[in-house]
């Protein structure tokens, strides 16, 4: 039986291989042993992949660089009618309306949303209690 955590990060496009070794050291050193990755590239795939792995936890990464903030939340209303019990993390680049843009992705799902740079250690911590782990 397998108890790890599936954690699946979203990205618009396919990572390098430095970038998926990379995320994977990230996770190994803030939660070992505890994940599962997974990742969705682009929103078609990463749909496919939630419906079919129902992740614990979704990290959207940087959705609103191109400014369309609407897809991204269309994007976590998907995931959460598709997958209703995973806890969904956002991380934004920039925001001018930093906090009604957060109070608009909350509402329609997500559970936390950051902007980046993101602490780390704040995020692991945040998916650790999401779960209710602590």
């Amino acid at each position: 039986m397998n108890d790890k955590i599936k954690l699946m990060q979203i990205v618009k496009k396919k990572p390098k291989a430095e970038g998926l070794a990379s995320w994977s050291k990230t996770a190994e050193r803030y939660a070992p042993g505890r994940y599962e990755l997974l990742t969705g590239v682009g929103e078609k795939d990463s749909l496919k992949k939630v419906e079919e792995f129902q992740p614990e936890i979704v990290l959207l990464l940087s959705i609103a660089e191109d400014g369309n903030l609407k897809n991204g939340l269309r994007l976590v209303k998907e995931i959460k009618r598709l997958s209703s019990r995973t806890m969904i993390f956002v991380i934004f680049d920039m925001l001018d309306d930093e906090e009604e843009v957060f109070d608009e992705y909350i509402g329609g799902g997500a559970y936390k949303c950051y902007t980046s740079p993101a602490s780390m250690d704040a995020l692991f911590h945040d998916m650790y209690v999401a779960l209710n782990k602590e």
